[in-house]
Protein backbone atom coordinates (compact mmCIF):
# COMPACT_ATOMS: atom_id res chain seq x y z
CA UNK A 1 0.00 0.00 0.00
CA UNK A 2 1.25 3.42 -0.80
CA UNK A 3 2.18 5.57 1.97
CA UNK A 4 -0.31 8.76 0.96
CA UNK A 5 -2.98 9.14 -1.10
CA UNK A 6 -3.42 12.11 -3.84
CA UNK A 7 -6.78 13.96 -3.94
CA UNK A 8 -7.63 14.75 -6.77
CA UNK A 9 -11.16 16.79 -7.30
CA UNK A 10 -13.90 15.15 -9.43
CA UNK A 11 -14.58 16.47 -12.67
CA UNK A 12 -17.64 18.15 -13.73
CA UNK A 13 -20.79 15.07 -13.89
CA UNK A 14 -21.49 14.47 -17.31
CA UNK A 15 -25.46 15.43 -17.93
CA UNK A 16 -28.01 13.51 -16.73
CA UNK A 17 -29.57 11.26 -19.68
CA UNK A 18 -31.09 8.29 -17.62
CA UNK A 19 -32.73 7.82 -14.33
CA UNK A 20 -29.76 6.11 -13.36
CA UNK A 21 -27.75 9.19 -13.72
CA UNK A 22 -29.85 10.70 -12.69
CA UNK A 23 -30.10 9.04 -9.61
CA UNK A 24 -25.96 8.62 -8.92
CA UNK A 25 -25.99 12.71 -9.26
CA UNK A 26 -28.33 13.10 -6.49
CA UNK A 27 -26.72 10.61 -4.38
CA UNK A 28 -23.46 12.14 -4.79
CA UNK A 29 -25.33 15.24 -4.11
CA UNK A 30 -26.61 14.29 -1.05
CA UNK A 31 -22.97 13.10 -0.07
CA UNK A 32 -21.72 16.12 -0.34
CA UNK A 33 -24.19 17.95 1.79
CA UNK A 34 -23.44 14.79 4.30
CA UNK A 35 -19.97 16.19 4.67
CA UNK A 36 -21.17 19.87 5.26
CA UNK A 37 -24.02 18.34 7.80
CA UNK A 38 -21.44 15.77 9.73
CA UNK A 39 -18.77 19.56 10.38
CA UNK A 40 -22.15 21.81 11.64
CA UNK A 41 -22.62 18.92 13.76
CA UNK A 42 -19.98 18.61 15.71
CA UNK A 43 -19.24 22.79 15.83
CA UNK A 44 -22.67 22.66 16.74
CA UNK A 45 -22.14 20.41 19.98
CA UNK A 46 -18.99 22.64 20.71
CA UNK A 47 -20.34 25.86 20.82
CA UNK A 48 -23.15 24.55 23.54
CA UNK A 49 -26.35 26.84 21.34
CA UNK A 50 -28.10 23.38 22.23
CA UNK A 51 -27.18 23.70 26.43
CA UNK A 52 -28.80 27.40 25.95
CA UNK A 53 -31.57 26.39 24.65
CA UNK A 54 -32.60 23.84 27.39
CA UNK A 55 -31.74 21.15 25.87
CA UNK A 56 -29.63 17.83 27.53
CA UNK A 57 -27.28 17.50 24.32
CA UNK A 58 -26.46 18.43 20.90
CA UNK A 59 -28.19 15.61 19.84
CA UNK A 60 -31.25 15.95 21.31
CA UNK A 61 -31.63 18.99 19.71
CA UNK A 62 -30.90 18.15 16.44
CA UNK A 63 -33.14 14.86 16.70
CA UNK A 64 -35.87 17.01 17.47
CA UNK A 65 -35.73 19.74 14.87
CA UNK A 66 -34.79 17.73 11.89
CA UNK A 67 -37.18 14.90 13.35
CA UNK A 68 -34.60 11.63 13.47
CA UNK A 69 -33.34 9.37 15.77
CA UNK A 70 -30.97 10.56 18.76
CA UNK A 71 -28.55 7.99 17.55
CA UNK A 72 -28.45 9.29 14.07
CA UNK A 73 -27.25 12.48 15.51
CA UNK A 74 -25.23 11.75 17.78
CA UNK A 75 -23.24 9.59 14.68
CA UNK A 76 -22.72 12.98 12.72
CA UNK A 77 -21.27 14.75 15.95
CA UNK A 78 -18.95 11.48 15.70
CA UNK A 79 -18.04 11.58 12.40
CA UNK A 80 -17.74 15.46 12.62
CA UNK A 81 -15.40 15.49 15.38
CA UNK A 82 -13.12 12.33 14.07
CA UNK A 83 -12.49 13.88 11.08
CA UNK A 84 -10.80 17.02 12.64
CA UNK A 85 -7.55 14.89 13.38
CA UNK A 86 -7.86 12.41 10.29
CA UNK A 87 -7.07 14.64 7.14
CA UNK A 88 -6.17 12.51 4.59
CA UNK A 89 -9.87 10.91 5.14
CA UNK A 90 -11.45 14.32 5.36
CA UNK A 91 -10.56 15.58 1.88
CA UNK A 92 -11.37 12.68 0.00
CA UNK A 93 -14.60 12.99 2.05
CA UNK A 94 -14.83 16.10 0.79
CA UNK A 95 -14.11 15.70 -2.70
CA UNK A 96 -16.36 12.69 -3.03
CA UNK A 97 -13.83 10.12 -3.37
CA UNK A 98 -15.16 8.02 -0.90
CA UNK A 99 -18.84 7.91 0.34
CA UNK A 100 -20.26 8.60 4.04
CA UNK A 101 -21.02 4.76 4.59
CA UNK A 102 -17.21 4.46 4.36
CA UNK A 103 -16.40 7.55 6.20
CA UNK A 104 -18.46 5.99 9.61
CA UNK A 105 -16.58 2.88 8.82
CA UNK A 106 -12.86 4.32 8.36
CA UNK A 107 -13.79 6.99 11.33
CA UNK A 108 -14.45 4.12 13.94
CA UNK A 109 -10.74 2.45 13.20
CA UNK A 110 -8.41 5.05 11.71
CA UNK A 111 -5.83 6.84 13.53
CA UNK A 112 -2.48 9.22 12.76
CA UNK A 113 -0.58 5.86 12.28
CA UNK A 114 -2.57 3.84 10.22
CA UNK A 115 -4.79 6.65 8.28
CA UNK A 116 -3.49 6.59 4.96
CA UNK A 117 -3.52 2.59 4.95
CA UNK A 118 -6.85 2.37 5.83
CA UNK A 119 -7.86 5.05 3.61
CA UNK A 120 -6.20 3.05 0.51
CA UNK A 121 -8.91 0.10 1.40
CA UNK A 122 -11.60 2.26 1.21
CA UNK A 123 -10.79 3.20 -2.21
CA UNK A 124 -9.92 -0.70 -3.23
CA UNK A 125 -13.14 -2.03 -1.05
CA UNK A 126 -17.05 -1.85 -1.24
CA UNK A 127 -18.49 0.06 1.35
CA UNK A 128 -20.07 -3.61 2.42
CA UNK A 129 -16.69 -5.52 2.10
CA UNK A 130 -14.51 -2.70 3.77
CA UNK A 131 -14.95 -3.38 7.51
CA UNK A 132 -13.77 -7.48 6.75
CA UNK A 133 -10.87 -5.78 5.24
CA UNK A 134 -10.13 -3.41 7.98
CA UNK A 135 -10.28 -6.36 10.40
CA UNK A 136 -7.66 -8.26 8.66
CA UNK A 137 -5.60 -5.24 8.29
CA UNK A 138 -5.90 -4.35 12.24
CA UNK A 139 -5.66 -8.01 12.90
CA UNK A 140 -1.58 -7.84 11.70
CA UNK A 141 -1.11 -4.57 13.83
CA UNK A 142 0.83 -6.72 16.32
CA UNK A 143 -1.99 -7.60 18.57
CA UNK A 144 -1.69 -11.63 19.85
CA UNK A 145 -3.86 -14.39 19.24
CA UNK A 146 -4.65 -14.42 23.31
CA UNK A 147 -5.28 -10.43 23.91
CA UNK A 148 -7.96 -10.61 20.72
CA UNK A 149 -9.44 -14.23 21.58
CA UNK A 150 -10.29 -12.30 24.82
CA UNK A 151 -11.38 -8.84 23.14
CA UNK A 152 -13.43 -10.91 20.85
CA UNK A 153 -15.06 -12.42 24.06
CA UNK A 154 -15.73 -9.21 25.63
CA UNK A 155 -17.15 -7.73 23.07
CA UNK A 156 -19.82 -10.14 22.78
CA UNK A 157 -23.30 -9.43 23.21
CA UNK A 158 -26.80 -10.25 23.04
CA UNK A 159 -29.93 -7.57 22.48
CA UNK A 160 -32.94 -7.19 21.49
CA UNK A 161 -36.19 -4.59 20.98
CA UNK A 162 -39.61 -4.44 19.44
CA UNK A 163 -39.85 -2.31 15.67
CA UNK A 164 -42.37 -0.33 14.77
CA UNK A 165 -44.49 -2.97 12.97
CA UNK A 166 -44.17 -5.26 16.02
CA UNK A 167 -41.61 -7.33 15.37
CA UNK A 168 -39.16 -8.53 17.74
CA UNK A 169 -35.44 -7.53 16.83
CA UNK A 170 -32.40 -9.35 17.57
CA UNK A 171 -28.81 -8.39 17.62
CA UNK A 172 -25.64 -11.04 18.40
CA UNK A 173 -22.10 -10.06 18.56
CA UNK A 174 -20.01 -13.26 18.85
CA UNK A 175 -16.41 -13.90 18.36
CA UNK A 176 -15.90 -15.00 14.43
CA UNK A 177 -14.95 -18.73 15.73
CA UNK A 178 -18.06 -19.05 17.31
CA UNK A 179 -20.71 -17.27 15.08
CA UNK A 180 -19.26 -19.17 11.90
CA UNK A 181 -20.47 -22.50 11.96
CA UNK A 182 -24.07 -20.80 13.38
CA UNK A 183 -24.28 -18.92 9.96
CA UNK A 184 -22.93 -22.30 8.06
CA UNK A 185 -25.86 -24.27 9.72
CA UNK A 186 -28.50 -21.84 8.55
CA UNK A 187 -26.93 -21.28 5.55
CA UNK A 188 -26.67 -25.36 4.92
CA UNK A 189 -30.48 -25.98 6.07
CA UNK A 190 -31.46 -23.35 3.21
CA UNK A 191 -29.43 -25.01 0.87
CA UNK A 192 -31.12 -28.02 2.09
CA UNK A 193 -35.19 -27.15 2.05
CA UNK A 194 -34.42 -25.51 -1.79
CA UNK A 195 -32.83 -29.26 -3.03
CA UNK A 196 -35.81 -30.87 -1.19
CA UNK A 197 -38.45 -32.05 -3.85
CA UNK A 198 -42.26 -31.14 -3.10
CA UNK A 199 -43.50 -34.57 -3.73
CA UNK A 200 -41.80 -37.85 -3.08
CA UNK A 201 -38.50 -39.42 -2.92
CA UNK A 202 -35.42 -38.06 -0.56
CA UNK A 203 -34.00 -35.15 -0.07
CA UNK A 204 -31.07 -34.73 -2.40
CA UNK A 205 -27.69 -35.62 -0.36
CA UNK A 206 -24.49 -33.86 -0.86
CA UNK A 207 -22.07 -35.55 -3.51
CA UNK A 208 -19.00 -37.65 -2.72
CA UNK A 209 -16.92 -35.43 -0.71
CA UNK A 210 -19.46 -32.86 0.61
CA UNK A 211 -20.26 -34.04 3.80
CA UNK A 212 -18.42 -35.31 6.57
CA UNK A 213 -16.76 -38.09 5.31
CA UNK A 214 -13.85 -38.34 2.49
CA UNK A 215 -11.49 -41.10 1.93
CA UNK A 216 -8.21 -41.09 4.31
CA UNK A 217 -5.89 -41.16 1.00
CA UNK A 218 -7.82 -38.07 -0.26
CA UNK A 219 -7.29 -35.71 2.54
CA UNK A 220 -3.43 -36.89 3.47
CA UNK A 221 -2.38 -36.26 -0.49
CA UNK A 222 -3.68 -32.58 -0.41
CA UNK A 223 -1.29 -31.62 2.66
CA UNK A 224 0.48 -28.94 1.83
CA UNK A 225 2.51 -25.39 3.30
CA UNK A 226 -0.58 -23.21 2.43
CA UNK A 227 -3.87 -25.05 3.14
CA UNK A 228 -7.74 -24.72 3.16
CA UNK A 229 -8.60 -26.54 6.29
CA UNK A 230 -12.21 -27.54 6.16
CA UNK A 231 -14.01 -27.88 9.78
CA UNK A 232 -16.91 -29.46 10.44
CA UNK A 233 -18.71 -27.50 12.85
CA UNK A 234 -18.38 -28.26 16.51
CA UNK A 235 -21.49 -30.80 18.19
CA UNK A 236 -23.00 -31.02 14.95
CA UNK A 237 -24.01 -35.05 14.00
CA UNK A 238 -24.51 -36.02 10.72
CA UNK A 239 -28.23 -36.41 9.78
CA UNK A 240 -29.08 -39.68 6.35
CA UNK A 241 -32.00 -39.57 4.93
CA UNK A 242 -33.98 -42.74 4.34
CA UNK A 243 -37.40 -43.92 4.58
CA UNK A 244 -38.51 -45.11 7.68
CA UNK A 245 -38.95 -49.07 7.97
CA UNK A 246 -42.57 -50.18 9.71
CA UNK A 247 -43.01 -48.50 13.40
CA UNK A 248 -39.94 -46.37 13.38
CA UNK A 249 -40.36 -42.98 13.58
CA UNK A 250 -39.51 -40.37 10.53
CA UNK A 251 -36.03 -38.60 10.82
CA UNK A 252 -36.73 -35.02 12.31
CA UNK A 253 -34.16 -33.57 9.63
CA UNK A 254 -36.91 -34.93 6.41
CA UNK A 255 -40.02 -33.80 8.12
CA UNK A 256 -38.60 -30.72 8.73
CA UNK A 257 -37.49 -30.45 5.30
CA UNK A 258 -40.27 -31.35 3.59
CA UNK A 259 -42.49 -29.33 6.17
CA UNK A 260 -40.56 -26.41 5.20
CA UNK A 261 -40.39 -26.62 1.44
CA UNK A 262 -44.11 -27.12 1.60
CA UNK A 263 -44.49 -23.99 3.42
CA UNK A 264 -42.11 -22.31 0.99
CA UNK A 265 -44.28 -23.50 -1.81
CA UNK A 266 -47.87 -24.76 -1.24
CA UNK A 267 -49.48 -26.91 -3.28
CA UNK A 268 -52.67 -25.98 -4.60
CA UNK A 269 -52.59 -22.41 -4.25
CA UNK A 270 -52.00 -19.03 -6.88
CA UNK A 271 -51.20 -16.41 -4.85
CA UNK A 272 -48.21 -17.11 -2.72
CA UNK A 273 -44.56 -15.85 -2.84
CA UNK A 274 -41.61 -17.46 -2.34
CA UNK A 275 -39.96 -16.50 0.53
CA UNK A 276 -37.35 -13.89 0.42
CA UNK A 277 -33.38 -15.23 1.46
CA UNK A 278 -33.84 -13.27 4.41
CA UNK A 279 -36.79 -14.52 5.10
CA UNK A 280 -35.49 -18.30 4.53
CA UNK A 281 -32.42 -17.87 6.90
CA UNK A 282 -35.01 -16.61 9.56
CA UNK A 283 -36.87 -20.19 9.01
CA UNK A 284 -34.04 -21.93 9.08
CA UNK A 285 -32.44 -20.09 12.51
CA UNK A 286 -36.05 -21.28 14.12
CA UNK A 287 -35.94 -24.17 12.84
CA UNK A 288 -32.26 -24.82 13.76
CA UNK A 289 -32.43 -22.99 17.27
CA UNK A 290 -35.99 -23.50 18.43
CA UNK A 291 -36.45 -27.39 19.06
CA UNK A 292 -37.36 -28.66 15.55
CA UNK A 293 -34.96 -31.37 16.36
CA UNK A 294 -32.90 -30.72 13.50
CA UNK A 295 -28.84 -30.88 13.71
CA UNK A 296 -26.99 -31.05 10.57
CA UNK A 297 -23.03 -31.44 9.80
CA UNK A 298 -21.52 -28.45 8.34
CA UNK A 299 -18.59 -26.96 6.71
CA UNK A 300 -16.83 -23.93 7.85
CA UNK A 301 -13.40 -22.98 5.71
CA UNK A 302 -10.46 -21.76 7.71
CA UNK A 303 -7.86 -20.56 5.54
CA UNK A 304 -4.32 -20.81 6.96
CA UNK A 305 -1.51 -18.49 4.82
CA UNK A 306 1.76 -17.49 6.23
CA UNK A 307 -0.04 -13.84 6.17
CA UNK A 308 -2.58 -15.16 8.90
CA UNK A 309 -5.81 -16.92 9.50
CA UNK A 310 -9.19 -16.12 8.04
CA UNK A 311 -12.35 -17.53 7.39
CA UNK A 312 -14.25 -17.85 4.03
CA UNK A 313 -15.23 -14.34 3.77
CA UNK A 314 -11.40 -13.22 4.96
CA UNK A 315 -13.05 -12.45 8.51
CA UNK A 316 -10.01 -12.63 10.52
CA UNK A 317 -9.26 -15.60 13.37
CA UNK A 318 -6.69 -16.49 15.78
CA UNK A 319 -4.88 -20.15 15.90
CA UNK A 320 -5.69 -20.52 19.18
CA UNK A 321 -9.99 -19.94 18.44
CA UNK A 322 -9.23 -23.05 15.40
CA UNK A 323 -7.02 -25.22 17.43
CA UNK A 324 -10.01 -25.37 20.08
CA UNK A 325 -11.99 -26.57 17.29
CA UNK A 326 -10.01 -29.38 16.09
CA UNK A 327 -11.00 -32.62 18.64
CA UNK A 328 -14.88 -32.05 17.28
CA UNK A 329 -14.36 -32.19 13.21
CA UNK A 330 -13.69 -33.44 9.87
CA UNK A 331 -10.09 -31.68 8.96
CA UNK A 332 -9.69 -31.74 4.82
CA UNK A 333 -6.89 -29.80 3.41
CA UNK A 334 -6.33 -27.91 -0.38
CA UNK A 335 -3.14 -28.49 -2.06
CA UNK A 336 -1.64 -25.28 -3.73
CA UNK A 337 1.19 -24.47 -6.04
CA UNK A 338 4.66 -22.89 -6.22
CA UNK A 339 3.21 -19.86 -7.07
CA UNK A 340 0.10 -19.83 -4.39
CA UNK A 341 -2.15 -20.60 -6.75
CA UNK A 342 -4.98 -23.33 -5.83
CA UNK A 343 -4.22 -26.64 -7.75
CA UNK A 344 -6.89 -27.17 -10.57
CA UNK A 345 -8.92 -30.40 -10.46
CA UNK A 346 -11.30 -30.23 -13.62
CA UNK A 347 -13.84 -32.82 -15.40
CA UNK A 348 -16.07 -33.07 -17.70
CA UNK A 349 -19.02 -32.75 -15.95
CA UNK A 350 -22.01 -29.98 -15.57
CA UNK A 351 -21.89 -29.49 -11.98
CA UNK A 352 -18.22 -28.90 -10.20
CA UNK A 353 -16.69 -31.21 -8.11
CA UNK A 354 -15.96 -30.17 -4.88
CA UNK A 355 -12.57 -29.30 -5.25
CA UNK A 356 -13.08 -27.27 -8.15
CA UNK A 357 -15.31 -25.13 -5.96
CA UNK A 358 -12.99 -24.53 -3.41
CA UNK A 359 -10.42 -23.82 -6.22
CA UNK A 360 -12.48 -21.49 -7.83
CA UNK A 361 -13.79 -20.08 -4.32
CA UNK A 362 -9.60 -19.60 -3.40
CA UNK A 363 -9.06 -17.79 -7.10
CA UNK A 364 -11.56 -15.56 -6.70
CA UNK A 365 -11.48 -14.76 -2.62
CA UNK A 366 -14.77 -16.22 -1.50
CA UNK A 367 -16.89 -13.08 -2.95
CA UNK A 368 -19.35 -12.65 -5.79
CA UNK A 369 -17.23 -12.07 -8.74
CA UNK A 370 -20.16 -8.47 -9.40
CA UNK A 371 -21.10 -7.60 -6.11
CA UNK A 372 -18.71 -8.48 -3.43
CA UNK A 373 -20.76 -10.60 -1.52
CA UNK A 374 -19.96 -13.91 0.78
CA UNK A 375 -23.08 -15.22 1.61
CA UNK A 376 -24.88 -18.74 -0.23
CA UNK A 377 -22.41 -18.48 -3.36
CA UNK A 378 -23.32 -20.10 -6.18
CA UNK A 379 -20.86 -20.90 -9.34
CA UNK A 380 -21.58 -19.55 -12.65
CA UNK A 381 -20.49 -20.68 -15.72
CA UNK A 382 -18.65 -18.14 -18.30
CA UNK A 383 -18.89 -18.81 -21.08
CA UNK A 384 -22.02 -20.97 -21.05
CA UNK A 385 -22.03 -24.99 -20.20
CA UNK A 386 -24.46 -25.37 -23.44
CA UNK A 387 -21.51 -24.02 -25.47
CA UNK A 388 -18.70 -25.27 -23.85
CA UNK A 389 -19.75 -28.89 -22.50
CA UNK A 390 -17.24 -28.60 -20.01
CA UNK A 391 -16.88 -27.92 -16.48
CA UNK A 392 -13.09 -26.65 -15.71
CA UNK A 393 -12.17 -23.84 -12.81
CA UNK A 394 -10.67 -21.17 -15.03
CA UNK A 395 -14.36 -21.20 -16.99
CA UNK A 396 -16.27 -21.00 -13.80
CA UNK A 397 -17.16 -17.60 -11.40
CA UNK A 398 -18.72 -17.17 -7.68
CA UNK A 399 -21.87 -15.24 -7.93
CA UNK A 400 -24.47 -14.44 -5.31
CA UNK A 401 -28.24 -15.47 -5.76
CA UNK A 402 -29.48 -12.18 -6.87
CA UNK A 403 -26.70 -11.39 -9.20
CA UNK A 404 -26.80 -14.83 -10.88
CA UNK A 405 -30.49 -14.56 -11.63
CA UNK A 406 -29.86 -11.09 -13.09
CA UNK A 407 -26.99 -12.46 -15.05
CA UNK A 408 -28.93 -15.30 -16.44
CA UNK A 409 -31.81 -12.48 -17.35
CA UNK A 410 -29.51 -10.08 -18.93
CA UNK A 411 -28.73 -12.91 -21.11
CA UNK A 412 -31.90 -14.46 -21.79
CA UNK A 413 -32.73 -10.71 -22.72
CA UNK A 414 -30.26 -10.41 -25.34
CA UNK A 415 -30.66 -13.90 -26.78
Amino acid sequence: MSASTTITPSTTPTPVSSTGDELAALGWEINANQYRLVHLAARFDDELEWFRLGYPSASSWIAAKLQIQTSTAREWIRVGQALRHLPSIDAAFAVQMISYAKVRILTRWADDDNEEHLLELAHERAAGRLTVAIAKFLADEGETDAERDLRLHDERSFTTWTDADGSTVLRIVLPPSVAKPVVAAVDELVRRIAMTPLEGGPAEQPAPGDGASESAPDASADASDEQSVVESSPKAASMVEAAPGPGISPDPLSVTLRDMRRRWQPDGRDDWTFPSLGQQRADAFVALYLGSGVSLTTEVVVHVRGDGITFDDGTPTTSSAVLRQLDDSFIRLMIHDAQRRPVDASGRRRHPTTRQQRVVMETHGHECVDCQRTELLELDHNPPFERTRRTVTHELEPRCAPCHRARHRHDLGAA
